[in-house]
């Protein structure tokens, strides 16, 4: 069997099992619709619905839907509008287009008409962008809670080939890395840093996961840096590098992180230090293991760094203790990763629903649920030089510490975060990243 018909038979698998626990005979899946910019004619970028890519990679076909009632054969309708204004976007080639029963239709109306037709719908749930139902007599519950946290929680475990999919973005991902990092010590711009990305993985701005972080200087103390500054920096001037930035394929992502110093010395020593830290957390991913126990490992690992290069002098267990390591990172070490990068399900207690607890020292962790094979998770540790934080350790009890001097003449550099996307396998792991580094 196919590695795609394999997917297939476990997606068939898991809606069956959610549409029965659920009391729906069917459902059917839209691909979304572009939003319109109010007050122009214009739309913003289209993103594909997750749920249906899952089933068809199809990522720039908006208004297209899938319709699924267990024991028949799933139904894709292909919205293909006849339109001289825009061409529609080529139906990628794929084993899916023989084992769906596709059909290609020019108005999303006929869409509704062969899903109903062909699936013979009753009791349907109806997923996607209520916005794409608008006018077309659809009829079903739109986006049932019972049914989309079954789906959410089990999507959280990845067939192969999705994984495979996964690896394909990294390596797209690795490429871009290697082409910025080269761009960086030539001198270019953060703005022609992130065209050199584009150009480098082949896709758009739109296409990628997520917006790609480019971030020099002390701009990477801000974790979502979103500025692209058009100014290149020179000599003594350009310090750092800091790129979060993935790749997509198949409408999966990858989700990769490197800082890079513009030459030797303290901060590459430090990036190197941290580099080692991470990757001793991506080795502790294992079946079994709690995500939020790594969280804590994450910060025990940034107190010994923190007391060994000589800025914060305390224990490190006792700065963990004391919460000194939050002002240095006040992030999570991960979250799952999958159709979106941060992919759904992470915090679900089970298929019924239900939150896990976060922990009160982390309340805002996106992955809270024990680790089992098949699960693809980020692993991001960071120290960074934020000055609103730095200002409310300065205040606090554990001031005096700090070497502040030292601290000061860092600021200058924003930050350090290492990422890499993870696989979790029946025995350990499987670094997706760091792979996809060996063949890129």
């Amino acid at each position: 069997m196919t590695p795609y018909a394999a997917h297939l038979r476990t997606l068939l698998r898991r809606y069956d099992a959610a549409l029965a626990a659920t009391d729906f005979d069917a459902v059917v899946i839209g691909a979304g619709m572009p939003a319109g910019i109010f007050g122009d004619d214009q739309e913003h970028p289209y993103r594909a619905e997750p749920r249906f890519v899952q089933w068809a990679p199809l990522l720039a076909h908006p208004g297209s839907l899938l319709a699924y009632r267990p024991g028949r054969k799933p139904v894709l309708c292909v919205h293909l509008p006849d339109d001289y204004w825009h061409q529609a976007a080529p139906v990628p080639e794929g084993e899916w287009l023989q084992l769906l029963d596709v059909h290609l239709v020019s108005e999303r109306r006929l869409a509704v008409k062969a899903a109903l037709a062909l699936t013979g719908l009753r009791h349907t749930a109806v997923l996607g962008d209520p916005a794409q139902w608008a006018g077309l007599d659809l009829p079903g519950v739109v986006n049932p809670v019972p049914l989309v946290t079954r789906l959410d929680y089990d999507r959280a475990i990845k067939t192969p080939w999705e994984v495979d999919n996964i690896r394909r973005a990294n390596v797209l991902g690795i490429v871009a890395h290697e082409a910025v990092a080269e761009g960086f010590a030539q001198g270019l711009s953060e703005f022609e840093l992130g065209l050199l990305f584009l150009a480098a993985c082949g896709q758009t701005d739109a296409e990628l996961p997520y917006p790609a972080i480019i971030a020099a200087n002390e701009n990477g103390a801000t974790l979502h840096y979103q500025h692209r500054r058009r100014e290149r920096l020179t000599g003594s001037r350009r310090r750092s590098l800091l790129v979060d930035a993935g790749c997509s394929f198949a409408g999966y992502a990858s989700d990769i992180t490197r800082t890079h110093a513009a030459r030797p010395g303290e901060f590459s020593t430090m990036i190197e230090d941290l580099e080692r830290a991470q990757q001793r957390l991506c080795r502790r991913i294992a079946p079994g293991v709690p995500f939020a126990g790594l969280q804590l490992a994450a910060h025990h690992e940034v107190a010994g760094l923190l007391a060994r290069w000589g800025l914060v002098r305390m224990a490190p267990g006792e700065m963990v203790d004391a919460c000194v390591t939050d002002h240095f990172l006040p992030h999570g070490l991960g979250h799952l990763l999958g159709l979106q990068v941060h992919d759904v399900g992470g915090g679900l207690a089970g298929p019924g629903g239900g939150e896990l607890p976060r922990p009160d020292r982390f309340p805002r962790l996106r992955l809270t649920r024990t680790l089992e094979p098949g699960q693809v998770v980020t692993v991001e540790p960071g120290i960074y030089f934020i000055d609103s934080l730095l200002a409310r350790l300065r205040s606090g009890p554990h001031r005096r510490a700090v070497d502040w001097p030292r601290i000061e003449a860092l600021r200058g550099y924003g930050g350090i975060r290492i990422e890499d996307d993870v696989l979790v396998t029946d025995d350990g792991c499987d670094n997706l990243t760091r792979g996809a580094a060996q063949v890129a």
